[in-house]
């Protein structure tokens, strides 16, 4: 009975500076950095695999990609520009850009891009920009002959999604259909912490 009066009397006086002390189970640090290269100011084309930010996979057809000058009016000296052409074997060209983010699970995000078509190309081509939601995959797509789109000159496309992990995949996809021809950039990705609701 002693030492439980002790304890009693040990807990009570702790109390208070137990009280006054609450821990946050919420508190992280999220990364600073959350996409790499984002204009491509590097000046070094991506890799076709383990890229240190940015890397490019040939995923259809005939296609192919080099850093090019000038870059958007916000985003430096380059651009990232694929050259889609005719495949011989199929309808369909493109290739993939991709970047695995930095990011907070739980953390609502902002993306930002732009982009230019060389040409209309009969409506047969588009920029899709794919991003994480929810367990799968958001995307926005846009096409070569939208209205308000005019060839070579730059506009913006963009969306926001709710990281579910701390790795995230950005994905630019740029394709032709139908046998066209163009030339599609990319440039001035802005990847930010969006503070409204991603959903």
């Amino acid at each position: 009975m002693y030492f439980s009066k002790i304890s009693f009397f040990t807990l009570s006086l702790l109390a208070p500076l137990i009280s006054s002390t609450p821990i946050d189970l919420e508190a992280r640090t999220c990364p600073t950095t959350i996409i790499r290269d984002p204009s491509f100011e590097s000046g070094t084309a991506p890799p076709t695999s383990g890229g240190n930010a940015w890397t490019v996979q040939g995923f259809l057809g005939s296609s192919s990609y080099a850093l090019t000058q000038p870059g958007s009016p916000n985003g430096g000296k380059y651009a990232f520009t694929a050259s889609i052409y005719p495949d011989p074997y199929g309808a369909n060209s493109g290739e993939e850009l991709r970047q695995t983010l930095s990011t907070c699970a739980g953390k609502n995000y902002s993306i930002a891009a732009d982009f230019k078509f060389n040409q209309t190309a009969n409506n047969a081509c588009f920029v899709r920009l794919q991003y994480p939601f929810k367990t799968g995959v958001g995307s926005v797509t846009t096409y070569s002959a939208t209205p308000g789109l005019t060839p070579n000159v730059w506009s913006t496309t963009g969306s926001i999604f709710q990281a579910v992990s701390t790795s995230s995949l950005l994905q630019f996809i740029l394709q032709c259909g139908n046998r066209e021809h163009n030339f599609i950039s990319v440039d001035n990705v802005k990847v930010k912490e969006y503070a409204g609701n991603a959903y």
